[in-house]
C-alpha cells in the first residue's frame, strides 16, 4: 500500500502544469519574433506570399488580426487555419437522406416485459399500435410476434425538411408509364381495325357501282342494236369496246379519285384530331384542337418586358404585344384579347343582351338566351322603327302633294356643281375669285414674326447669298422690320443698271470736297433713315452730339412715364388707345424715335443685375 501511494502521487501533475507546457511550447526567441513579425509585415505589404488554410486551402487575409487567426491553446491546432471559427455541430447542407423502406428490425421470439401488449413488438406501446387488435393478445400466447419498426433519424436542413421531391423514387413512375402505353396500343388497334373495315365498305361500294355501271352498259347496247339494226353489229362492237374503255377509264379516275380524297380525310384526320382523355375508357372521344401547336405563343411575340402584360394565371393579354407595328407589318397575327372582344359579332351581341335587359326591365317577356331568334327580330324592329317613321312620313306628303320627279336630279348636273366662282386669264391667271387651296405640309406656314408683313425666306439677297425678309429686304432672321420707301428702293436699282452713282454716294462725296475747300457750303445733316441697320433699325449709340434742352425734356417724360406706370401698375384703356405703335415710338414721331429719347431710355431704364437698383 505504500509502494502504490509513492507510485500515485508521483504520477500526479499540477493543475496548471497543462497550460505552462503549452505555454513552454509556444515560447519563441527574441529573434524568432523578430522574424515572424518581418514576415508578417511582408504579408500584409504583398510581398511574401499569405497563408493557407490547411483544411480549406484558400488564403488566409494577412490583415486579420492575431486574436482572428491565432487557435485558441486548449485545441491544441499547430498549423495556420480558420477551422476554429465554424461551429463544432452545424450540419451538412442540401442533405438528400430518407427513411429507408421495406426494413424491419429485430423478430422476436418470445414476448419481451414492456413490448406491445398487442403485437409484441418492443419499438411502441399498446395504445401507439397500428396493428388489428387481437382476440388472444401476443402478451397471452406469445405467438406471431411482429418485428420491431426500423426508426432513423434524419438530421435534415431548413431546405431538406421542406423538399416536396426528398424521397421520391423515379421507378415508381414506371407503372404510370406503362399502363398510359398499354391505352394507346389499344387506341391505335382500335383505330386501324376501324381503317381496315372503312376499306372493305369502300371496295364493296366500288363492287356495287362496277355491276350498276354494267348493267346500264348492257341496256345502252340493247336500246342502240334496237335501233341500228343487226347489219351494223361489227361497228357496234367497236363503238362498245370504245365506250367500255371510255367507261373503265372513268372508272379507273374516280376509283383514283376517291382513294385521293380518303388519303386527304385521314391526313386532315390526324392533324386536326386528338384524343380527349375521360374518366372511363369507353367514352373517349375525339375533338378539334383549339390552335395549332406550330403557332407562337401570345407571350412570345414581344419579349420586352415593357410590352402588353401577360396573366399566366387566366392566360390573358389584354393589349396589343405589337401596338408598336403599322397594321400592314402585323399581318394576321394575335393583336390581344380586347381586340377580339370588340371585333367580329362581339359588338352586336352586346347591343343585344343590353336591348333584351332593357326591354325585360320595361315588362316584355324577351329574353336573349332562351329565344334568341324572337329577341334578335324584335330588336331589328326596334332599330327601322324611326327610318320606318320617316319614309312613311315622306310617302304621305308625296301622295298629298306630288312632286316625286323633282327629288331625284340627274346625277351629271349633281356632281359638276361647285360653289366657288373663280375666273382665270388666257395664261392660267386668277383673275377673280380664290385660287384652289394647295395641300398644307405639317410644318408651319405663313409665320409672321418681328412686324414682318412676308415671311422669312421670301427675298434672296445675291449679291451677299443669303435670304431675308422680302418686305424690308432683312437678311437676319430677328431684325425688326423696317419699310423701305419706293425712292430708296428704286434709287440703287437705277444706279446699279447704268453705272451712275446712287444720290446718297453723291452727297458724300460732294459733303467731301467741300470740306476740303474751306467749307463754303453748309454740310449736308444725316438723316435718321440713313443711319439705320438691318440689325437693330438704328445706330442711335454712335451718335456724339446731342441737343441739351430736348434730352432734358425726354428725361423728364420718361421719369414721369415711369411713375405712372408703378403708381397704376399697368397702362390705362386711354394710354393704351393713345399710345404709338411701336413700343418704343415717340409721341411726336410716327414709328421713329431720336437720338435724344433713345438716351433718356437708356439712362432711366432699370437694371435687374444691378446691385443698386433697389435703393434707388
Amino acid at each position: 500500500p505504500v509502494q502504490w501511494l509513492l507510485v500515485s502521487a508521483s504520477s500526479r501533475k499540477p493543475a496548471g502544469s497543462m497550460a505552462s507546457s503549452a505555454v513552454a511550447d509556444s515560447f519563441t526567441t527574441r529573434e524568432d519574433a523578430k522574424k515572424q513579425k518581418a514576415l508578417q509585415e511582408a504579408r500584409a505589404a504583398g510581398t511574401a506570399a499569405p497563408e493557407t488554410d490547411e483544411f480549406t486551402g484558400k488564403m488566409i487575409n494577412p490583415h486579420n488580426p492575431e486574436f482572428i487567426t491565432k487557435a485558441p491553446w486548449y485545441l491544441n491546432q499547430d498549423k495556420p487555419s480558420l477551422k476554429h471559427h465554424q461551429a463544432w455541430n452545424a450540419k451538412s447542407m442540401g442533405t438528400r437522406d430518407w427513411y429507408i423502406r421495406g426494413t424491419k428490425g429485430d423478430v422476436k421470439t418470445k414476448f419481451i416485459k414492456g413490448a406491445c401488449e398487442n403485437c409484441g413488438a418492443t419499438t411502441h406501446t399498446k395504445k401507439d399500435c397500428v396493428e388489428r387488435p387481437r382476440a388472444i393478445t401476443a402478451k397471452q400466447n406469445g405467438k406471431n410476434l411482429m418485428p420491431d419498426e426500423y426508426i432513423m433519424e434524419l438530421n435534415l436542413d431548413y431546405d431538406g425538411k421542406r423538399d416536396r421531391w426528398n424521397g421520391f423514387q423515379p421507378d415508381d413512375y414506371k407503372q404510370v408509364i406503362e399502363d398510359w402505353e398499354r391505352v394507346e396500343a389499344e387506341r391505335r388497334r382500335v383505330k386501324a381495325a376501324e381503317m381496315e373495315e372503312r376499306a372493305k365498305l369502300k371496295e364493296r361500294l366500288k363492287a356495287q357501282k362496277r355491276l350498276l355501271k354494267k348493267k346500264r352498259k348492257q341496256r345502252r347496247r340493247q336500246l342502240r342494236r334496237q335501233a341500228e339494226g343487226k347489219e351494223d353489229d361489227t361497228d357496234t362492237g367497236d363503238s362498245d369496246t370504245g365506250d367500255s374503255d371510255t367507261d373503265t377509264d372513268t372508272d379507273s379516275d374516280s376509283e383514283a379519285s376517291d382513294d385521293e380524297d380518303l388519303g386527304e380525310k385521314l391526313k386532315d384526320f390526324d392533324k386536326s384530331t386528338s384524343t380527349v382523355a375521360a374518366k372511363d375508357d369507353k367514352l373517349r372521344t375525339t375533338t378539334r384542337n383549339l390552335r395549332i401547336r406550330e403557332d407562337t405563343a401570345k407571350y412570345l411575340l414581344n419579349l420586352d418586358v415593357n410590352s402588353a402584360y401577360y396573366d399566366p394565371k387566366s392566360r390573358s393579354m389584354r393589349q396589343d404585344p405589337l401596338a408598336h407595328l403599322k397594321d400592314e407589318e402585323k399581318g394576321t397575327t394575335f393583336r390581344g384579347d380586347n381586340f377580339l372582344r370588340h371585333s367580329g359579332d362581339s359588338k352586336s351581341l352586346t347591343e343585344l343582351m343590353c336591348f333584351a335587359w332593357d326591354s325585360y326591365k320595361h315588362g316584355e317577356k324577351i329574353h336573349d338566351t332562351a329565344q334568341p331568334t324572337q329577341a334578335l327580330k324584335m330588336f331589328e324592329v326596334y332599330q327601322n322603327r324611326a327610318t320606318d317613321l320617316k319614309e312613311q312620313q315622306q310617302k304621305e306628303l308625296m301622295d298629298k302633294y306630288g312632286g316625286q320627279e323633282h327629288m331625284e336630279a340627274p346625277r351629271e348636273l349633281i356632281f359638276s356643281q361647285n360653289e366657288n366662282y373663280v375666273e382665270y386669264a388666257r395664261d392660267g391667271r386668277v383673275l377673280k375669285g380664290s385660287e384652289r387651296a394647295l395641300t398644307k405640309s405639317k410644318y408651319e406656314e405663313d409665320v409672321l414674326i418681328g412686324n414682318h408683313t412676308s415671311t422669312w425666306g421670301s427675298w434672296f439677297d445675291a449679291a451677299t447669298g443669303r435670304w431675308g425678309f422680302a418686305c424690308c429686304h432683312q437678311t437676319m432672321k430677328n431684325a425688326y422690320c423696317v419699310p423701305i420707301k419706293k425712292g430708296e428702293l428704286e434709287a440703287p436699282a437705277e444706279a446699279e443698271e447704268g453705272g451712275v452713282e446712287p444720290p446718297e454716294a453723291l452727297a458724300d462725296a460732294a459733303a467731301a470736297g467741300d470740306a476740303e475747300a474751306g467749307g463754303s457750303l453748309p454740310s449736308v445733316p444725316r438723316k435718321l433713315n440713313e443711319m439705320r441697320t438691318s440689325a437693330f433699325g438704328h445706330v442711335l449709340e454712335e451718335a456724339e452730339e446731342l441737343d441739351e434742352k430736348k434730352l432734358a425734356e425726354a428725361l423728364q417724360q420718361a421719369k414721369k412715364k415711369q411713375k405712372l406706370e408703378k403708381k397704376e401698375g399697368r397702362l390705362t384703356l386711354d394710354d393704351e388707345r393713345t399710345r404709338g405703335y411701336g413700343s418704343l415710338a415717340g409721341e411726336n414721331q410716327a414709328g421713329e424715335i431720336s437720338p435724344e429719347e433713345y438716351e433718356a431710355y437708356r439712362l432711366t431704364r432699370q437694371r435687374a443685375d444691378d446691385p443698386m437698383a433697389k435703393f434707388m
